[in-house]
């Protein structure tokens, strides 16, 4: 192996128990000596360093793995540390590579060390066991487990029974008993590092809000332009799975407007370019931080062909917003215009094209209200029968009912009924 002939000392952190391996992410362990031989050996091989602020004693190298066809992303670490911002240090990583053993092409640590390294690490940088419970069981059945040199400065930090109660929750695998130490350890554990466990909160925030500042490299911005339908979303969302960093989206369509409803006239398209502008910062503050920002679509598509010829007062009524204003302004025009188009025949079937409802205006005063209602009295249409089309059969049951002596039709009814029989007769 390339790292052995470089002779560098290193070891899988933990190897294949960890739960991130198969996803292509590798910790390993390597002696702060060999540092830069460690990156002379994996530079041939296709792997680059990422800029990492703030984060300890990690070091990230990124590669494509052409057997696997997969990125495999290196986490290097020269020491063990736990916690937030890496503040609970260790001094054992020294002997726990002395104590490393070789199995196949893959160096891996001792068992009994692989044990305490995972569950101090699932404990004070996850705050819980997770996916590691079945890895956690097995090891702790292996014997020594107790002279590992990270029990060793468990029981110096916590003196007492926890490392011999942490060994006893994972052998019967009581997860919840053995989460509930870890605040307590973690608590115990920065009282013994006191002053190391404040600098190195201190450096790590300072040194993660300067990264923004003092990295060289910059991330990338990819626009997805085309039609309507033609996969942008779904190529931005593939793209953000498959690439190894992070990925964010930011959709900027100069349609897309930051509120909704009627807005004072002429402001829309204000607006508008406001909502581009915002976009356009926000994307670029992520870009600072090394992110790949993918814009689903952008304000290149103004500049898009209309789909019918239009003349220059056309062009200049197609301007982002004039649209908006004009539906704003005649909301019955609109809705005249959605109802056509969802009618069965489709917007480009002449023959069925149906007129749009059209709603009443409410009545801005009381006599307008009082006159309305007079009109929708039944007693003005109790006797309109001339208007609608009557059967010959109910036109003669209508006029005997006229000819009775109590009949309760009014005499306009009475006079249409006789004078259609004497048509009749």
């Amino acid at each position: 192996m390339a790292l052995d002939r470089a002779g560098v000392r290193w070891c899988l952190l933990r190897g294949a128990e960890g739960p991130d391996v198969p996803g292509g992410d590798v910790d390993l362990l390597v002696a702060r000596d060999d540092v830069a031989r460690f990156t002379g050996a994996i530079a041939p091989l296709g792997f680059a360093r990422l800029p990492a602020w703030g984060y300890g004693s990690h070091r990230f190298h990124l590669g494509y793995d052409a057997a696997t066809d997969r990125w495999l992303k290196l986490d290097v670490v020269t020491e063990l540390a736990f916690g937030p911002w890496f503040s609970l240090p260790s001094e054992t990583a020294p002997l726990c590579l002395s104590r490393r053993l070789r199995r196949g092409s893959a160096v891996v640590l001792d068992d009994s060390d692989a044990f305490w390294c995972l569950l101090l690490h699932r404990l004070l940088d996850k705050g819980s066991v997770g996916a590691a419970a079945a890895a956690l069981a097995r090891l702790a059945r292996t014997p020594g487990c107790a002279e590992s040199p990270l029990a060793y400065e468990i029981e110096r930090i916590a003196p007492g029974s926890c490392t011999p109660l942490l060994l006893d929750a994972a052998r019967r695998s009581a997860w919840i008993e053995l989460e509930a130490v870890g605040p307590a350890l973690a608590a115990a554990w920065r009282r013994r590092h006191r002053l190391a466990s404040l600098r190195r909160r201190a450096i790590g925030r300072l040194a993660r809000s300067a990264g923004l500042f003092l990295r060289s490299r910059r991330g990338m911005t990819v626009a997805l332009v085309g039609p309507d339908g033609a996969g942008k979303s779904s190529s931005a969302a593939a793209l953000a799975r498959s690439f190894p960093l992070a990925v964010r989206t930011v959709y900027m369509s100069p349609a897309m407007t930051p509120r909704r409803g009627p807005s004072p006239r002429g402001a829309r398209l204000a607006l508008r370019i406001g909502a581009q502008l915002w976009r356009w910062c926000r994307a670029q503050a992520l870009r600072l931080r090394g992110r790949l920002v993918l814009f689903d679509r952008y304000a290149y598509d103004a500049l898009l062909p209309a789909r019918w010829p239009l003349g220059p007062l056309g062009r200049l009524r197609r301007l982002p917003g004039a649209a908006a204003d004009r539906r704003a302004r005649c909301p019955r025009r609109a809705a005249a215009r959605a109802h056509w188009r969802a009618r069965p025949g489709g917007p480009r079937g002449r023959a069925s094209r149906l007129p749009a409802p059209r709603a009443r205006p409410r009545p801005r005063n009381r006599r307008r209200r009082h006159a309305r209602a007079r009109s929708r009295s039944p007693r003005r249409h109790r006797g309109d029968l001339g208007r609608i089309p009557v059967p010959l059969g109910v036109q003669a049951v209508l006029a005997q009912s006229a000819a009775a002596p109590h009949s309760r039709m009014s005499p306009g009814a009475s006079r249409r009924c006789r004078h259609s029989r004497r048509s009749r007769a």
